[in-house]
């Protein structure tokens, strides 16, 4: 589900009706009245006034099939996206800040007379979009209505808004003049270098069309002086300006101003791909960069990381090094998506706290202006976790455990999604008939065992995780993780 989307609808009950809808079609199975409401926390009664209204927004089709016995189901996940896009075009919040950012300035009343709906409920709306800007530092002025800030958080706000609605709502996409214009400047960006870039395309799009309109507009960035001084030395900012020089026909202003250039050379940072061989950064003061080293060194002792190769640590450093870099523009390039965040956090929580922790007690928070200490925690464990994972386990073969208890068939269910449960380079023992001791994991020579029940008479020599009764897929996903890290990280 797209949280920023979500956020956007100011109306509880259409939120509600998404989340309950969504609810149905992520089940794997059909899921009735009671189980939907325990699960979103709502009354049966409110339930099936949900319900009503999504089968009345469908008059020609039957979304949700039901079975009297087993609940409700649905086959086809474009009634999901049907629904959701059908709000979007619909919603007062998104269609007012398409037109703020088309620059229809309008009062209260003129917008409330074009969504037909009352001044009241437009002010309540706004109240909910007042808090979500506040998130990017910005506010909301009502005469008229506009928002209003720094120009580098205006533009964060618009990209991620546009960025986000691209697979949900059909307003202002980018152009054909926009995707042509991002070709040419890619290509001959590769030409002037000589070397393959390694961007995200989809992602510099909206960042062309956001910097490109804002600029036709009037709205210019102003960089810090000593930073616009340092980047300019840089020989990304070198070719950038070759590039728009050479593109400048295409663009929608007869000249780009430096400070812009800079701007687009330092966001070049945030559409970079991390891979072991290629980096790119801007200028640093030495300070910086033996923060960054010092930070690094420290983390990864304590993390018990005793080697790492050479492509691994090019990622650290680089990605450290662009965030110190875009954080002189704004702290809100730290900033990660939603889903990202509770994904990461969820099925690799002991790792994710290290890295908290690190980042709360060291110099380098305040070197690298690190805000969202949350955010740049996650994209630490996704390194470390892809570093982990290419070593593809050098050292010997692990051996993994599973002690399960239950019911005769219910056991035989479990063996088969064990067999399932394949690692490379990773033994896997299912033991039912004996009981799990020191002496039987060192003849055995287990690393893991993995339980479904509460054991207590001896303290294991090894690793052992405690998984729900039935197995859920952040148990899996934490079984995985314990092998993964079990050099670096135990």
């Amino acid at each position: 589900m797209n949280h920023f989307f979500i956020q956007l609808i100011a109306e509880k009950k259409v939120r509600r009706q998404i989340k309950v809808l969504q609810k149905i079609y992520d089940a794997k199975f059909p899921i009735t009245v009671d189980e939907i409401a325990e699960d979103l926390d709502i009354s049966k009664r409110t339930l099936s006034r949900d319900i009503k209204d999504i089968e009345h927004s469908f008059p020609e089709q039957e979304v949700l099939e039901l079975n009297t016995v087993y609940g409700y189901s649905i086959d086809h996940s474009h009634y999901v996206d049907d629904l959701i896009a059908r709000i979007s075009e619909e919603s007062p919040l998104l269609l007012i800040v398409n037109g703020i950012f088309q620059e229809e300035f309008k009062s209260i009343d003129e917008w409330a007379d074009e969504l037909f709906i009352s001044t009241s409920t437009l002010h309540r709306y706004l109240t909910h979009l007042k808090n979500i800007l506040k998130e990017f530092k910005l506010e909301l002025s009502l005469t008229p209505i506009a928002i209003l800030g720094e120009e580098v958080n205006i533009r964060h706000f618009f990209f991620n808004f546009f960025y986000n609605m691209n697979d949900i709502s059909t307003i202002s996409h980018p152009t054909q003049a926009e995707y042509e214009l991002h070709i040419k400047l890619l290509a001959r960006y590769d030409e002037i270098r000589k070397i393959s870039n390694s961007s995200q395309h989809r992602r510099g799009m909206y960042w062309l069309m956001v910097v490109n309109t804002r600029i036709k507009q009037g709205h210019f960035i102003k960089i810090n002086p000593e930073l616009k001084k340092m980047q300019k030395q840089m020989e990304t900012y070198k070719v950038l300006a070759q590039v728009v020089e050479s593109l400048l026909p295409f663009f929608v202003v007869d000249s780009i101003p430096e400070d812009e250039l800079v701007y687009m050379d330092l966001l070049t940072l945030d559409i970079f791909v991390y891979l072991g061989d290629r980096d790119i950064s801007g200028f640093h003061s030495k300070s910086e960069i033996e923060a960054v080293d010092d930070f690094l060194v420290k983390a990864f002792n304590t993390l018990g990381i005793n080697k790492i190769e050479a492509s691994d640590l090019r990622v650290f450093i680089s990605y450290f090094r662009n965030q110190i870099l875009l954080s002189k523009l704004t702290p809100l390039f730290q900033k990660n998506v939603y889903e990202v965040n509770q994904f990461i956090k969820g099925g690799h929580k002991a790792l994710f706290y290290k890295w908290v922790d690190l980042l709360q007690n060291d110099p380098i928070k305040q070197v690298a202006n690190i805000e969202y200490i949350e955010d740049v925690a996650v994209n630490l464990t996704i390194f470390t976790h892809c570093m982990a994972y290419n070593k593809n386990f050098k050292a010997r073969e692990r051996h993994i455990l599973f002690t399960f208890d239950g019911p005769n068939a219910y056991l035989n269910y479990l063996a088969t999604l064990i067999e399932k449960f394949n690692i490379k380079d990773v033994r896997i023992t299912l033991l039912t008939n004996y009981h799990v001791t020191n002496e039987l994991i060192e003849e055995r020579k287990v690393d893991v065992v993995v339980c479904n029940y509460k054991e207590d008479s001896e303290a294991l020599n090894c690793k052992v995780y405690k998984a729900e009764r039935v197995p859920t897929e952040n148990d899996w996903e934490q079984i995985r993780n314990i092998i993964f890290y079990m050099d670096e990280l135990i």
